[in-house]
C-alpha cells in the first residue's frame, strides 16, 4: 500500500484553519458587548429574568465559540507537525537511500 501526502498543501491548509480560528475569535470579541449586554426593557422582575437569560445565552455562546475557535487551532498546530514530520521523515529516507547507493558502489 503507497500513502502520498504533499506537505505543502497540509500546511497551506493549516494556516487556512488559523485564519478561520483568528477570524472566529475576532468575531466573537466584536460581539461580545451585544450578547452580555442585555438590559431589562422594564422595571418588573419578568424584565429582569428576561435579560438574563439573554445574558446567560450570550455567555453560553461565547463560550461554545472559543472552544471552537481553540479546537480548530489545535487541529492547525497538528496539521503542521503532520507537514514537518513528512518532509523531517522523507529528508531522512532519501538521505539514507543515498548513502546505501554510495556505498554499495
Amino acid at each position: 500500500m503507497t500513502m502520498s501526502m504533499q506537505p505543502e498543501a497540509v500546511l497551506a491548509s493549516a494556516s487556512a484553519e488559523s485564519a478561520i480560528s483568528a477570524e472566529t475569535e475576532s468575531a466573537a470579541s466584536a460581539a461580545a458587548p451585544a450578547l452580555l449586554g442585555a438590559m431589562p426593557m422594564g422595571g418588573d422582575p419578568d424584565s429582569a429574568m428576561f435579560a438574563a437569560a439573554l445574558n446567560a445565552c450570550g455567555a453560553s455562546y461565547l463560550g461554545v465559540v472559543s472552544e471552537h475557535a481553540a479546537q480548530r487551532g489545535l487541529f492547525a498546530g497538528a496539521q503542521g507537525l503532520a507537514s514537518g514530520t513528512t518532509v523531517a521523515t522523507e529528508t531522512a529516507r532519501q538521505a539514507a537511500l543515498l548513502t546505501t547507493a554510495a556505498t554499495s558502489l
